[in-house]
């Protein structure tokens, strides 16, 4: 089995009903499907687009009909969905701990992200992470510098004094 990840949402060749094509929501198959139409599948409303003019649910569309059906697991039928590290409760160590100012962002950005992930919108997702990331490693790289400063401010000149 490959971790390749989930396609994006479209419409995509229908692996039940051949010559028709069917909406791919980026987690599973929806009931929305369609005759595939004209030379290279699709339809009036032009590539990955249904008739009306715009996929179900008003989401954007994805790559036009033809190109295949999406990756699927080995034996399990479901979609195989990438691993996306919010970066969440880091984000709360780092705020709690070290720094709140870049903490608040950090949790910011990661909550954001779990809310993509739940959405099934895996590259903005990733994007919200790596944001969180930065202001996560930022905040502790600031915490540590601070606590460093703190320790030898007040601590190093009694080693000196002999005490």
């Amino acid at each position: 089995m490959s971790d390749q990840g989930s396609p994006p949402p479209g419409w995509y060749d229908d692996p039940e009903r051949p010559g028709n094509r069917r909406w791919w929501d980026g987690m599973g198959w929806t009931n929305h499907s369609e005759p595939i139409a004209g030379p290279g599948g699709a339809g009036p409303g032009g590539a990955g687009t249904p008739p009306g003019g715009s996929p179900p649910g008003g989401a954007s569309g994805g790559p036009p009909a033809g190109t295949g059906a999406p990756t699927f697991a080995a034996a399990g039928g479901g979609a195989v969905a990438p691993k996306v590290d919010t970066w969440l409760w880091q984000s709360i160590v780092a705020t709690v701990l070290c720094c709140l100012p870049l903490g608040i962002p950090a949790i910011i950005f990661a909550s954001q992200a779990n809310t993509e992930v739940s959405n099934g919108n895996y590259a903005l997702a990733q994007d919200k992470a790596k944001q969180a990331k930065t202001f996560t490693l930022i905040a502790v790289g600031l915490g540590l510098l601070l606590w460093i400063g703190w320790v030898s401010a007040f601590f190093l000149p009694f080693m000196f004094m002999g005490f």
